[in-house]
C-alpha cells in the first residue's frame, strides 16, 4: 500500500459524504494504492452512517465515547498499511489535491507538514480576527518553548512515512495540542520535517472554539512538564 489517508471524524456527518465522493474520485485518477481510514471519535450524529452509507472503500474504526481528535489520528495512523500516511481534516479546509505539493518533498523529509505560513501559501476564506490572534500567539510559544523554526504546526495536513509511527506510540495528549507534541517527538527522535506551502481555507463551520486555543495553550505547558519528567524517550 503506498498511501493511507486518515480522517478523524467528530459529528462530521453532514460533510464526510462530499468529501469521500471527492478523495475517492481524485485518488482514481493516480497510479499509487491507497486507502482511506475514517476514525469516528464517538459521534452522537449520523457519522458512522454517513460513512457506511457512502458505498465508497472506506475503512471505518469507531470510539465509543469522544476521546480527543489527537486519540482519533493516533489510532488511524498506527491502524494503516501505507508507506505513506496523510492526515486530512474531514472539511478539506486543505484541498486534497495539495498532496501532490506535498509528494515532491518524500525523498528529503520523513514527515511532510503543509503550511499557511510559509512563502507560497494560499489563504482563500480567513479566519475571524479573534482566532487569527489566538493562532498566532499559539504558534509563537509553539516556536519559543518546543519547535523553532516551524511556522505553522496546527495545518490539518500533514504527510508521514511509515517509518515514523513509533512517535504516535509515545503520544500523550488527545486534544487539540497533539499537532506540536508529535512534531516536538518527531524532532526529538532525529526525523527530517519538512514545511511546504498550500492552499488553505477556513471552515464556517469549524468546530474550534476559544476554549480550544485556551486548552491548546495549556498543552504546551503539559508537554513541557512531560519533557522535564523524562516521559519523552529519545
Amino acid at each position: 500500500m503506498d498511501l493511507t489517508i486518515v480522517i478523524p471524524a467528530y459529528n462530521e456527518a453532514r460533510r464526510l459524504p462530499g468529501t469521500l465522493a471527492h478523495m475517492t474520485s481524485w485518488l482514481a485518477t493516480k497510479p499509487w494504492a491507497s486507502e482511506i481510514i475514517v476514525v469516528d471519535d464517538g459521534s452522537t450524529d449520523d457519522t458512522v452512517q454517513a460513512v457506511t452509507a457512502a458505498k465508497r472503500p472506506v475503512r471505518l474504526l469507531s470510539h465509543q465515547q469522544n476521546l480527543g481528535k489527537g486519540a482519533a489520528v493516533r489510532r488511524g495512523m498506527l491502524a494503516g498499511t501505507g508507506t505513506w500516511r496523510l492526515l486530512c481534516d474531514a472539511d478539506l479546509s486543505t484541498p486534497i489535491e495539495e498532496l501532490d505539493r506535498l509528494n515532491e518533498y518524500r525523498a528529503a523529509a520523513d514527515i511532510i507538514i503543509g503550511s499557511r505560513r510559509v512563502s507560497g501559501a494560499t489563504i482563500g476564506r480567513r479566519q475571524a480576527w479573534w482566532k487569527v490572534r489566538f493562532g498566532q500567539l499559539g504558534n509563537l510559544l509553539v516556536q519559543i518553548l518546543l519547535l523553532p523554526g516551524l511556522k505553522d504546526t496546527q495545518c490539518g495536513f500533514k504527510l508521514f512515512h511509515q517509518r515514523t509511527m513509533p512517535i504516535f506510540r509515545q503520544q500523550r495528549v488527545n486534544r487539540w495540542g497533539y499537532d506540536f507534541e508529535l512534531l516536538y517527538l518527531a524532532r526529538l527522535s532525529g526525523w527530517r520535517i519538512r514545511e511546504v506551502p498550500v492552499r488553505w481555507d477556513n471552515d464556517a463551520d469549524s468546530k474550534v472554539t476559544i476554549s480550544a486555543y485556551l486548552t491548546t495553550l495549556g498543552e504546551i505547558g503539559r508537554i513541557l512538564w512531560y519533557r522535564w519528567r523524562g516521559y519523552y524517550r529519545r
